[in-house]
């Protein structure tokens, strides 16, 4: 049975966001930059600010636990084949393998767990695997996704090149995916890449080349690191959003929908200037489309953040038809498209 005819629908979904803000004063205070600046430039009001028990697999463990009480009378964590990582990259642990960690919390014994590695994209890429491995293994009928992301630690508010990053915040979140299932169901995907941007960023100290010593732990090299500010500036404003527009209208077209405009963007936290452009090349209304201007941006975890709030608004109904877009460090880009309800 191919992808088309296997079809998979999300059961429920679930969020945890850390209960502390921090707001655009403070981000001017620490990063140097005006409030003006943070708010019309960088387009945040307010941003999720972690505890210190805030860690990332605890995050998405919570998130976890929220989509099992909601999925109650549907799923139970016996009936869990799989369990996927869907957060960031960077853990509570070097190495860790932390969609085995969720896996024994949640006390899904009867599955096996695997982490996705990736920025930005792991949650929409994480759908893509759950529904293609139902296609390809007929054991495989519920997928957990359960990712946490806590970034915030990794941005240098100081450094102008990644001023950009100043969004960054931390939650968890989580799906169960299920085959057969009529509701929230799966109508097509898309993932494309730029590889040639492979290395313009990411925090230089910490792997095999530039490992901890008692010199580096406390320099720029624990934090996010643009290598050509030129460069990433031109591509952020530029390519970012084309590509972003270019990979939700793959996902349309592999749904049998090209051309057609969603009820709905469930989008990653995009600059002002980004988010207009991807808007406006789409020709969707802002209304329809979440800014997560007061939560900021959570990797991974955006495009459920913003479904989500576009459910409990009553924006998204049975039947709409939405598009989960988004895009992250590497640079990497994902879309899908669902039909809610």
């Amino acid at each position: 049975m191919g992808k088309k005819e296997t079809k998979v629908g999300i059961v429920s979904y679930g969020l945890y966001l850390p209960r502390d803000f921090e707001t655009a004063d403070e981000i001017a205070a620490k990063s140097g930059l005006s409030r003006d600046e943070i708010v019309r430039e960088i387009g945040l009001e307010k941003k999720c600010k972690p505890a210190q028990d805030d860690l990332p697999v605890t995050m998405a463990r919570k998130a976890a636990e929220n989509a099992l009480e909601k999925a109650k009378g549907i799923v139970t964590p016996d009936d869990i084949d799989v369990v996927l990582w869907t957060g960031e990259e960077y853990k509570d642990y070097i190495a860790q393998t932390a969609s085995i960690r969720i896996q024994e919390e949640v006390k899904a014994y009867n599955a096996w767990a695997f982490d996705i590695i990736g920025q930005g994209t792991p949650s929409l890429v994480g759908i893509r695997l759950a529904r293609d491995l139902m296609v390809g293994d007929a054991t495989v009928n519920t997928v957990l996704l359960a990712g946490g992301t806590r970034d915030y630690d990794l941005v240098n508010y100081k450094d102008p090149d990644t001023k950009w990053l100043l969004p960054t915040s931390a939650s968890g979140a989580a799906m169960i995916l299920r085959r057969d299932y009529v509701n929230n169901t799966i109508l097509g995907m898309a993932q494309i890449v730029d590889p040639e941007m492979a290395d313009e960023v990411y925090v230089p100290v910490g792997g095999t080349v530039n490992p901890f010593t008692v010199d580096n732990v406390e320099t720029k090299g624990m934090f996010f690191n643009a290598f050509n500010p030129s460069l990433l500036d031109k591509y952020l404003a530029e390519r970012m959003p084309a590509r972003i527009v270019e990979v939700i209208g793959k996902a349309l077209n592999d749904a049998g929908m090209a051309g057609k405009k969603p009820d709905y963007l469930a989008m990653r936290y995009l600059l002002p200037k980004q988010r207009k452009n991807v808007l406006e090349a789409l020709a969707i209304g802002e209304s329809k489309s979440d800014t997560l201007s007061d939560s900021g941006c959570h990797g991974p975890n955006d495009v459920i953040i913003s479904l989500d709030r576009a459910a409990r608004k009553g924006i998204v109904k049975k039947g709409s038809i939405v598009v989960l877009a988004s895009a992250g460090i590497g640079f990497t880009y994902a879309a899908a498209v669902l039909q809610y309800g």
